[in-house]
């Protein structure tokens, strides 16, 4: 029997072996639709960025197979990220902690993983939760490990879905972070997976929690995600977006011949915002 790659004519009884064909187009047909996508993130990542940058991304209970060696890693690039920009004190012992917590989410809860490796080393995360809207309970924490306006975040969160879009499901954006070194182009790499992913789940809105005076905050208006709720404890807000804008987005920053005017965009999208333009 034979099959078409190309032009080539591909009898399946081992005789292309010896071109390797064969195992080539058995490994493409294997492959799921994360990891289709991953494969040509990493295409491009090595090309605009250096041969030595590699992607991974874990779904579910993936994330449960993470080789300890890559936790480890995980979390010293956590606490640095965390020690460095935002000034607070993580150990390695409490970010593997935390990255193990999210790893053993509430039941309800999908967590979905990337993260950005130099040379084997682990250089940039993002993690996030998708979930059904009634898994929004008042002690649950999809936004926030804090306690800190937390019910206030799921009433406000539960309303909007209910009352005004109508939605049955939602991806919390937890955390994303990347060495001071390496930050420069790398967000859409780390964020696309997870993105992709809420989409083929059918699910259509992102939601973020973060402080108004941090980078995370104008990073969020650039991909058109907006605060819902203003806290004003602590500079607190509560963000929610399209994930198919934020999307298109990524793609196009990521893309040499779409970058300029995706960055335009992203700059529109902070400037009238805040009312400067």
């Amino acid at each position: 029997m034979a099959r078409f790659y190309d032009s080539t004519a591909v009898n399946y009884d081992g005789a292309v072996d010896s071109v390797g064909k064969f195992n080539y187009i058995f490994k493409a047909f294997e492959q799921s639709e994360d990891d289709l996508i991953v494969s040509k993130l990493n295409t491009r990542l090595k090309e605009q960025c250096g041969a030595e940058f590699d992607l991974k991304f874990y779904a579910g209970a993936q994330l449960k197979e993470m080789p300890d060696e890559i936790i480890q890693s995980l979390a010293n690039c956590y606490a640095q990220v965390f020690n460095e920009s935002w000034g607070e004190s993580w150990t390695t012992e409490s970010a593997v902690a935390e990255v193990k917590n999210c790893i053993n989410c509430e039941e309800g809860y999908m967590p979905l993983m990337s993260l950005l490796f130099r040379e084997g080393e682990v250089v940039g995360f993002s993690w996030a939760f998708v979930l059904e809207k009634d898994s929004l309970e008042n002690d649950s924490k999809p936004f926030s490990s804090s306690e800190l306006q937390r019910h206030e975040c799921i009433k406000v969160a539960r309303y909007w879905l209910d009352a005004v879009a109508k939605k049955q499901k939602l991806i919390s954006i937890r955390e994303l972070g990347v060495l001071k070194e390496y930050r420069h182009d790398k967000t859409p790499y780390l964020c696309l997976p997870i993105f992709e992913k809420a989409k083929s789940l059918k699910c259509t809105v992102a939601f973020l929690r973060t402080k108004v005076t941090s980078k995370a905050f104008k990073w969020s208006l650039g991909i058109g995600l907006v605060p819902i709720q203003l806290f004003m404890v602590d500079d607190l807000l509560l963000m929610h977006g399209s994930i198919r804008y934020a999307t298109e987005i990524f793609n196009g920053l990521i893309d040499r011949v779409t970058k300029k005017k995706s960055q335009y965009k992203v700059i529109c999208n902070i400037k009238r915002y805040l009312c400067q333009y």
